[in-house]
């Protein structure tokens, strides 16, 4: 039984990873933080089957302990700092963790293999008739967000020429489904919708993303791991939507009017579209992927079915989202 080191299993998409993990043949071990964005609610029901140690990778000595510990074969290296918004109001911590914490993950991983989690925004953004984002097109990052997640891709990707060490990049497209954290479109809208309160969309609503369920995403991973290492591999589902229509899909599951969408200020830099040439994986390991109108319905069920825990996480935010979401615009 291979030993798997997570770090991030308490976030998002790493605690998606972990649920998935932990009916593989692996000795799991978790590493977070539980920065504001790290729940161990999400992986409360896995307490006897992982082990968990509460560690900021970017704590070298800290994280020199765990690993002398658990002593993992594979690492999968979740852990980071996502939100653009965020990025743009502090980079800084953006540079710490996903900079230095991955240097540090790195350092220690060099007789694993290592699965670094990057992201589609390394590449920047396409306008609406360009061919979509290969392994192989240029990193041109726009936010100090992106900007974080390239250098750590591009470190990784150094560990595996100057050290040796087995490498496999993944960049996911955005992520959606339940227990994502309510800064993110989806739980925002789906929680501004329960309260009937106005929904916050930036511009027009016109920015294209291409959006993946995050059970699909860490299936996918999984299936990757036993795939030649330092190989690069673009995941996405080929699911694109405008902001605006989410929102709208949104609003019709929950029957809420089109009237509590109300156009805010856009971000510094928004980048206009992501789209991944998803063909490699594809061609690797066998994939399928949720519907975006099945994955959808699902996630906003989840939510219902979660309101405590939405509504909990969302109070947290209140200060944050005047912050973010400020001058309104004309429909």
């Amino acid at each position: 039984m291979k030993k798997m080191l997570i770090s991030g299993g308490a976030g998002f998409i790493g605690s998606e990873f972990v649920r998935q993990a932990v009916l593989k043949d692996f000795e799991i071990a978790v590493v977070d933080s539980l920065t504001y964005a790290g729940d161990l609610k999400r992986i409360e029901s896995l307490k006897d089957k992982i082990e968990f140690f509460k560690c900021d990778t970017s704590d070298l000595e800290s994280l020199k302990e765990v690993f002398k510990q658990f002593k993992p074969q594979v690492v999968v290296h979740f852990a980071a700092e996502t939100h653009v918004d965020r990025s743009i109001l502090n980079p800084h911590i953006f540079i710490k963790t996903n900079i230095i914490g991955t240097q540090n993950m790195l350092c220690l991983s060099k007789d694993a293999l290592f699965i670094n989690i990057s992201t589609d925004e390394v590449y920047g953004d396409l306008s609406k008739n360009d061919q979509s984002f290969t392994e192989q097109s240029c990193l041109n990052p726009s936010s100090p967000y992106s900007s974080s997640k390239a250098a750590q891709d591009m470190l990784a990707r150094a560990y595996a020429r100057t050290y040796n060490t087995n490498v496999i990049t993944i960049r996911p497209s955005n992520n959606y489904g339940p227990w994502q954290y309510p800064e993110k479109l989806i739980p925002v809208v789906i929680y501004k919708a329960l309260n009937n309160e106005p929904i916050p969309v930036y511009a027009k609503g016109e920015n294209i993303r291409e959006w993946t369920f995050v059970e699909d995403c860490a299936k996918a991973i999984l299936s990757i791991i036993n795939q030649s290492s330092n190989e690069v591999y673009n995941l996405g589902s080929s699911i694109e939507k405008t902001n605006i229509e989410v929102v709208r899909s949104i609003l019709f599951l929950l029957n809420k009017p089109e009237s509590l969408i109300t156009f805010v200020k856009d971000r510094p830099g928004h980048d206009f579209r992501y789209s991944l040439d998803s063909s490699k994986i594809k061609r690797t390991v066998n994939l399928s992927f949720t519907s975006f109108e099945e994955g959808i319905e699902k996630t906003v069920k989840w939510y219902i079915d979660n309101k405590d825990w939405l509504f909990k996480k969302a109070e947290e935010l209140k200060d944050y989202w005047q912050n973010v979401y400020q001058e309104k615009t004309e429909s």
